[in-house]
């Protein structure tokens, strides 16, 4: 980020890993038709206005005035200072900024490495093995229940839901992209909820993560989800059961572990996963036996809950 010499202009570079915060609230605070009527204000005689002044010529609360003047205070646009009168200390708003240069559109250096993805999907019937007292699955058409002895029924292959009150379920992806390129994150994308008798909103469960053998992470799933209908749900799905769930992207890469971008407590790097040797990608999850929530899991296909599509591998690699 580099400034004028009487720093009013500022130059922002989006290939500057540094300037991506500052162009992020740049822009947010020019986002708003009142942070722009406020600028348009101050860029009149005496170009600077109290807090008071501001608020009756804008005509909104003075709730409503700070909110604004925090965001553009954050970007640097404005200045908040206090000013002693004889009715007390007021507070002034000034210009500070007055005009910035973006970039956005930068050539890569000759030895910047690009970076590709690919998205491979595999339905949620597709399973290569699971690990519990039963599972159930739903197709398009119908239910099938408890299948203790026959995890592998043919018309799982149809299947768009399946769940199960407890359990460890797991799924097989291509690693083919592993032995050709060099790998810098692995992101599964899975729609998933609790698994409770009919549908328990506030139904706890403790789901573990693994890939190759190796934990990654326990999420806490909060709830067995059926107040309102799926937006994918056949019509004969009845109304008392689960409808969907929530869109979980768990991410691996030379940091470790995220959940939906938070990071967790996790000292697994894609580095130390073996993803080079054999022909295939193990993703596990489920409850461990010593969870303290035991409370199964439903896992949505494309025509099942919120979302149109299955189990999402998508990998990022250098070209």
């Amino acid at each position: 980020m580099k400034y004028s010499n009487d720093r009013r202009s500022i130059f922002l570079d989006l290939k500057n890993e540094e300037d991506v915060g500052a162009i992020a609230d740049l822009c947010t605070a020019l986002s708003s038709p009142v942070r722009l009527k406020i600028l348009r204000r101050l860029n009149t005689p005496p170009y600077g206005y109290s807090v008071s002044e501001l608020v009756k010529t804008l005509d909104i609360p003075t709730t409503t005035l700070l909110f604004h003047l925090e965001k553009m205070e954050k970007a640097d646009i404005v200045n908040i200072s206090y000013r002693s009168t004889s009715s007390g200390t007021t507070r002034m708003v000034t210009r500070k900024l007055h005009d910035a240069n973006l970039c956005f559109y930068y050539r890569l250096d000759a030895d910047e490495v690009r970076e590709a993805q690919e998205v491979q999907s595999v339905s949620v019937g597709a399973y290569h093995d699971f690990v519990g007292d039963e599972i159930n699955f739903a197709t398009s058409e119908r239910i099938y229940n408890k299948l203790g002895d026959d995890i592998f029924h043919a018309s799982r292959s149809d299947a768009q839901l399946v769940f199960t009150p407890n359990g460890i379920i797991t799924y097989m992806f291509s690693n083919r992209l592993c032995k050709l390129r060099k790998v810098k994150k692995l992101a599964f994308t899975l729609e998933i909820c609790s698994e409770a008798p009919y549908y328990n909103n506030d139904y706890l469960s403790d789901v573990t993560f693994w890939l190759n053998g190796a934990e990654l992470t326990t999420v806490t799933l909060k709830g067995d989800y059926g107040d309102r209908r799926g937006r994918l749900n056949p019509e004969w799905w009845s109304d008392v059961l689960t409808q969907h769930g929530d869109l979980i992207t768990l991410s691996i890469d030379d940091k470790g572990v995220s959940v939906n971008g938070i990071e967790k407590q996790n000292k697994t790097t894609i580095d130390k996963l073996d993803l080079s040797s054999g022909n295939r990608i193990e993703f596990s999850f489920g409850n461990k036996a010593t969870a303290e929530h035991i409370g199964g899991f439903n896992v949505f296909g494309a025509s099942f809950g919120d979302y149109p599509q299955d189990i999402c591998l998508t990998t990022t690699y250098e070209e």
